[in-house]
């Protein structure tokens, strides 16, 4: 059945009245279904096309009305106290940059830097924000190819000086949501796949290498796609799936315990049990970073420490505490203002965390769904791992403390990934998933037939 002009007519006028343009698509679509689901009714009922074409329009009101109505509940809203949160943490970020400026060797400059950086932060803030979340899932293989090539080329930039100079492999996780948007129908060889799509990233991470990296990487990654096999979007077996994934993920986290990945897995598993071993290097840091802790008090400035080796005598901690304003950020608050600032400080981010995954819960999409969950996942487990770390437990190098720590690279990725949070709660629930991707339902992965064991994979 031809659709009649008269419908094409009073969509066109309905659009006209709505201003964000990101809407149309799909408000237009909406009215569409419902004038052509009403006019089919009246058609039923005996009434000749044209008639029921008249009829199923004028039963949905005047156009500019409804158009004008539409406006006023589907426009581009920012998500406030999300917004407020991240600003909030950012001007906190520099105040406390401003206070271990105080205690630290050029202490001024490096403020000032991170003033800079923080205004260019604002900026990459607002371009996140105004950015087409959508185009994640839509070309996922060229956004991994170009996150490759900046990790590599940050690296050799740095000549893999630094931890920090790969720090593009914090996107990897968003990207990857979007890859398995691409691959959720093809089954058991998407969720393959989509296994396979993360060698890159995990050989980047191995340039440095970093622990870190590939933990945040893998782990990230895992809850994404195993979330995505949840909810039955591959249309598998959930079972068979989950094995596919897990079993090898157990083999491959095997590789960085054997392969001296920052320190040799015995070694580190000792310095964890026993922090006391050495003096000399990271355990000798590890060692003053448990005795500021222990030392701190509730409120203030904390007592006096006694130096674990001759040649220091009573110390305030604070003049040999290294990098204070990036990887012990946490435990010079803690040191110099008391366990308060923990308290606060764990409130903040548990807040936004919460507020985060809110937004992930809210999403009707698969891939908006899957991208803030992605970044969600990437900034909490950054947070954790650097918790760890200014506790004592040194197993993962810290990468920062999101929006805090003193750091150009870490600022501006983790508010990126905050900026494209904000888009999806901006325009996800308009987003509609491909209709030419359907779940289907799945078949057996082992089956057997005539005395044969058959593996298919063809899904």
């Amino acid at each position: 059945m031809q659709e009649s002009e008269k419908i094409n007519d009073y969509l066109e006028i309905v659009r006209q009245q709505i201003r964000w343009k990101k809407a149309h698509l799909s408000v237009i679509e909406e009215i569409r279904n419902h004038i052509t689901d009403q006019r089919d009714a009246f058609i039923d009922d005996g009434h000749d096309e044209d008639t029921a074409t008249e009829m199923a329009i004028a039963e949905m009101g005047d156009p500019v009305i409804v158009g004008e109505q539409l406006d006023r509940t589907h426009r581009s809203r920012p998500d406030w106290p999300m917004l407020i949160m991240t600003i909030f943490l950012l001007l906190l970020g520099l105040s406390i940059q401003f206070l271990v400026g105080q205690d630290i060797p050029n202490g001024k400059e490096l403020f000032t830097k991170q003033v800079v950086w923080t205004a260019l932060a604002i900026l990459v803030l607002l371009t996140a924000y105004y950015l087409d979340f959508t185009i994640i899932g839509k070309y996922p293989k060229i956004i991994f190819l170009g996150l490759s090539i900046l990790a590599i080329g940050s690296f050799l930039f740095t000549q893999g000086n630094a931890l920090y100079s790969i720090y593009p492999v914090l996107l990897f996780p968003t990207a990857f949501a979007g890859f398995i948007y691409s691959m959720r129908s093809k089954g058991y060889v998407g969720i393959i796949l989509c296994g396979a799509s993360l060698f890159a990233p995990a050989c980047i991470s191995r340039l440095v290498p970093s622990l870190t990296f590939y933990f945040l990487l893998c782990i990230s990654c895992l809850i994404v796609l195993t979330a995505a096999i949840i909810k039955g979007w591959f249309g598998v077996n959930k079972l068979y799936a989950l094995s596919i994934i897990y079993i090898p993920t157990f083999f491959v986290w095997a590789i960085p315990y054997f392969t001296n990945f920052e320190l040799n897995g015995d070694k580190r598993l000792q310095i964890v049990l026993n922090p006391l071993s050495e003096f000399t290097g990271s355990e000798f840091i590890k060692t003053i970073v448990k005795q500021l802790l222990a030392n701190s008090q509730f409120l203030g400035k904390g007592l006096p420490v006694n130096a674990p080796v001759s040649g220091y005598g009573n110390y305030t901690g604070l003049p040999i505490l290294p990098e204070a304003h990036t990887d012990f950020l946490l435990t010079y608050l803690i040191y110099r203002f008391g366990w308060i600032v923990l308290i606060v400080l764990l409130a903040i981010f548990v807040i936004f965390f919460k507020y985060a995954l809110n937004i992930c819960m809210r999403q009707h999409s698969v891939l908006g769904f899957l991208s803030s969950l992605a970044i969600t996942l990437t900034i909490t487990i950054e947070c954790i791992l650097y918790l760890s770390w200014n506790f004592g437990f040194m197993i993962f190098t810290p990468l920062s403390l999101p929006l805090l720590s003193y750091g150009g690279r870490a600022l501006i990725v983790n508010i990126f990934l905050i900026g494209l949070l904000l888009s999806v709660y901006r325009t996800g629930n308009l987003f509609k998933d491909n209709a030419s991707i359907a779940v289907r339902k799945y078949n057996r992965l082992i089956c057997f037939e005539n005395g044969k064991i058959i593996l298919n994979i063809k899904d």
